[in-house]
């Protein structure tokens, strides 16, 4: 289990401090978005989402996967608020016809991306928060199945080949791709193996690896920052995220030319991940030659046993084996759903197997269990 700080009540709280503000006076803006921006630290948000009504603006909370009401703001003050949000974040104020990215690095040490997009009444703002992880999780602290971290353990002492971490925003997935780097830089203490990363932000310093994060103002972008790791000779290359087709192709040609790579991705199970490779066109013979091993997790609630602390459960789908049924299923490039129930036909537990046991028994969240998988 991965364990996590209790999320207080405080949608009633943050909206009676934003209620005693005094939305005439010229520091308004400034005082509702450092307020904002401390409530969603404090209580470990993933999200915030600024949404421009008819009648005021509306900021919601995401936290634990859940998302609540955190605070209104009146009509009046929603293009300030937002203005100063963007300010902060270095992007255009005045441009509210054009999506817009950028980035706000926090006091607190969070690392705070910015998204706008227009809409009928004025721009959708989201604002996703990544915090520098002090702690480094080993592998055994994680929770992952025996059989899964074994496999692990073997992969990563392997001289090449992919090992993908998959699961949506805020699965941990990143989490264990740190657990796995930070395994490989103690291991390779002796051995001396050449250990780089490309990422963006970095979220935890590990030593021994050489760590770089992209700047796409300066042109330092992903594509660039790959041709570039490519050169420095490496053994071993984490990639903070395979976001394209360009980045999955050359994730995949390192591993066939002897580079042993980590990288994350969002997929939603194992069938969807290999679909999403093809689609980016990598040759699905590299796929079947350098894919050690692919896992889809997702962080889910428990069951509160206490008033003070929520546990959550870690649930893990690993890819068999590229082996028999399931090679012949990636070469004839069928669906999702038939990928994934030919990997549940070679002994895969699916997510939503995992899901329905800890439901059966009282582990899992009930509100949990019905939005994400009684239906499915």
């Amino acid at each position: 289990m991965f364990h996590s700080k209790q999320i207080p009540a405080v949608q009633s709280q943050t909206t009676q401090w934003v209620g005693d503000l005094n939305p005439r006076l010229d520091d308004y803006a400034s005082k509702v978005t450092d307020r904002l921006f401390a409530t969603a630290v404090e209580n470990g948000a993933s999200d915030l989402h600024l949404d421009s009504l008819a009648d005021g603006l509306v900021i919601r909370m995401r936290a634990k996967g859940m998302l609540s009401l955190l605070a209104n703001v009146p009509y009046g003050q929603t293009s300030n608020v937002i203005a100063r949000i963007k300010s902060l974040a270095g992007l255009l104020a005045y441009r509210t016809d054009l999506p817009q990215e950028g980035r706000i690095g926090l006091a607190s040490g969070a690392d705070a991306r910015v998204c706008t997009l227009p809409t009928l009444h004025g721009e959708r703002l989201v604002i996703r928060f990544s915090v520098s992880q002090t702690q480094h999780w080993e592998l055994t602290d994680l929770g992952l199945p025996e059989g899964t971290l074994h496999r692990i353990l073997l992969s990563l002492d392997s001289a090449s080949g992919v090992m993908m971490i998959c699961g949506p925003a805020g699965s941990g997935k990143t989490t264990t791709a740190y657990a796995m780097l930070q395994r490989l830089a103690k291991a390779d203490s002796t051995i001396r193996r050449c250990l780089v990363s490309l990422e963006d932000p970095i979220e935890q310093v590990i030593d021994g690896v050489s760590q770089s994060q992209i700047q796409p103002s300066v042109g330092f972008d992903w594509a660039s920052g790959l041709k570039a790791m490519l050169r420095q000779d490496p053994e071993v290359m984490m990639i903070g995220e395979i976001r394209d087709a360009q980045t999955a192709r050359i994730v995949f040609q390192a591993a066939t030319t002897g580079q042993l790579v980590l990288s994350t991705m969002h997929a939603r199970s194992v069938g969807d991940a290999i679909t999403r490779v093809i689609d980016m066109e990598v040759p699905k013979h590299q796929i079947l030659s350098s894919l050690l091993m692919l896992i889809v997790q997702r962080l889910v609630n428990a069951k509160s046993n206490t008033s003070t602390n929520r546990d959550r459960l870690l649930l893990v789908e690993e890819l068999p084996r590229l082996e028999d049924r399931l090679r012949e299923a990636i070469l004839a490039e069928v669906g999702a759903d038939y990928l994934e129930n030919t990997a549940r036909s070679q002994g895969m537990r699916t997510l939503r197997d995992q899901a329905i046991e800890s439901h059966e028994r009282g582990q899992m969240d009930e509100i949990t269990f019905r939005r994400h998988f009684q239906s499915k």
